[in-house]
């Protein structure tokens, strides 16, 4: 029998990775909700559209076209996968329609991709070399890069899709890997890959990607489900029947994206894949598009790089059995990205983000291995620690006290501002004239006025009219005109409104009668 010294050692440190592990996502969940609603600045245009739509869900089960309970959303010409729409619909109707509500489910699962890669980590390196004296140290530290990964918290702290996949995808692998033997597990992996693969456009590449590369690496382990494996292979084909019944219009995006459109498409999706291993765009500069990353800084903290190498000559060097499954992920997250255009491209590769967590996290665990002198260990350690508290720092004060300032436009700041003052003073005009200079501006003031769907399916948007260029009034009676800055009337404005760098997004006039 064990002794109680042993006894009390076990259970000591029992208690204190489940603290460590608590303490990460209570870290976690702060950086992914602290000043949620406000930053970024406001909701663009997406966020605006998926919520109006998740509103319209709630009180009609129309969308705002009066479609009911529609497989996909049509966006703007665009017809998006239907789930991360759904999935709106409860936080809305508890918080209201606000942009918190919009950007609640996306910090939530955020927050539970950081749990889930401890237990998916945990498995991953389960009974090897690579475990060895460091059965919790890998999967906590895995868990606390992607909590505090600048490529993680972007991306979840705004309502896009493909954090609602990278989520689901990430519990779909752990449920896969705890499968062995347990058909209930496999059938969960099964649900949430299904729910994965109807959250995002590029989920219809990489989840079957992933799916097939399992069934290569643990054929044998599916195959001894025998006649049970038919029951996930069955919801697993049903979680495809939105994307099958709707696959004329699934095709849209990748037409208006894909590499088809180039001069050479293969060697297009060449440059395309390798770009994102490319260590400019992981530590430099990162992805140029305004919503994708902080100005400044790359995917990854500069810290990671001398444990990124070593974490790579452990993966490769190293005998353990799922070592096939990190390196298959590694190949299969940069073929959504590579079949597009830009690239690199954060948010398509968003897979890459656990991956890297997982994999400096085995750098970290390997290192401690080196067979180097105790003073040259904790020299470096602690050299590498106060650079990632550079980095980490540098990171919150760019995100929280530059990246407002400099990407207002790319968030549409001065919509909601606009919108509620129009809204409090409609009922004085027959009509309201809007620019749609910005782009889409119906939208912003379907959701910002909380207008009624059931009104808007049936009437549309009542005294509103929208133009481009100009716009010369028709009917009688007082008419309210808003406009870009530089199409104002000097002596009848009422209000100019400011984007939060300062600049002068839009002015608010009157005409005459």
């Amino acid at each position: 029998m064990p002794s109680v010294g042993k006894c009390n050692k076990s259970v000591m440190k029992y208690f204190s990775t489940k603290l460590a592990l608590v303490i990460i996502i209570t870290l976690a969940a702060a950086l992914r909700f602290w000043h949620l609603s406000t930053n970024p600045p406001s909701l663009f245009i997406d966020e605006v559209s998926n919520g109006y739509n998740a509103y319209s869900i709630l009180k009609t089960a129309r969308d705002e076209y009066g479609t009911f309970m529609p497989l996909t959303f049509r966006a703007f010409g665009d017809y998006n996968p239907a789930l991360s729409v759904y999935t709106l619909v409860p936080s809305i109707a508890l918080f209201g329609l606000d942009n918190f509500a919009v950007r609640f489910p996306s910090a939530f699962l955020g927050t539970i991709s950081v749990l889930t890669i401890y237990f998916l980590v945990k498995k991953l390196i389960e009974k090897t070399e690579i475990e060895s004296k460091n059965k919790e140290l890998i999967p906590l530290l895995s868990s606390f890069f992607l909590a505090t990964s600048p490529w993680a918290i972007q991306f979840s702290r705004y309502d896009h899709e493909a954090n609602f996949m990278l989520a689901f995808i990430l519990i779909a692998l752990t449920f896969f890997l705890y499968s062995a033997k347990k058909i209930k597990n496999l059938i969960f992996s099964s649900i949430f890959f299904g729910l994965a693969f109807n959250t995002y456009h590029g989920a219809k590449v990489l989840v079957p990607a992933i799916v097939i590369l399992l069934i290569i690496l643990f054929y044998k382990q599916l195959l001894s489900f025998k006649k049970l494996l038919i029951i996930p292979i069955i919801i697993f084909f049903i979680s495809g029947l939105p994307i099958i019944l709707g696959f004329k219009n699934s095709l849209i995006r990748g037409e208006s994206v894909g590499i088809l459109n180039s001069a050479n498409p293969l060697d297009t999706f060449v440059k395309n894949y390798i770009s994102h291993y490319s260590p400019n765009f992981l530590f430099t500069t990162g992805d140029t598009i305004g919503r994708h990353s902080v100005s400044g800084m790359g995917e990854l903290y500069v810290f990671q790089i001398p444990l990124l190498i070593i974490g790579v000559i452990a993966m490769f060097r190293t005998k353990w059995k799922n070592k096939g499954l990190l390196i298959g992920l590694f190949a299969v997250s940069a073929i959504p990205p590579a079949l597009a255009t830009p690239a690199p491209h954060a948010l398509r590769g968003i897979l890459f983000a656990p991956l890297w967590a997982t994999l400096t996290a085995i750098g970290v665990a390997s290192f401690l291995k080196l067979k180097l002198s105790k003073l040259i260990k904790i020299s470096t350690l602690v050299a590498l620690t106060l650079v990632g508290i550079y980095n980490f720092a540098t990171y919150l004060h760019l995100y929280y006290s530059h990246y407002p300032k400099l990407r207002a436009r790319d968030w549409s700041d001065g919509y909601e501002e606009m919108v509620k003052y129009v809204d409090s003073i409609k009922d004085n005009y027959s009509e309201i004239a809007l620019t749609d200079y910005y782009g889409q501006p119906y939208i912003f003031v379907l959701f910002y006025s909380k207008y009624d769907p059931k009104t808007y399916q049936t009437q549309g948007l009542a005294k509103y009219e929208f133009f481009g260029g100009s716009w010369q009034k028709t009917k009688p009676g007082e008419a309210l005109l808003i406009t870009p800055p530089w199409q104002s009337h000097p002596n009848s404005v009422l209000k100019n409104i400011y984007a939060i760098n300062g600049d002068l997004t839009f002015t608010v006039s009157e005409t005459d009668k």
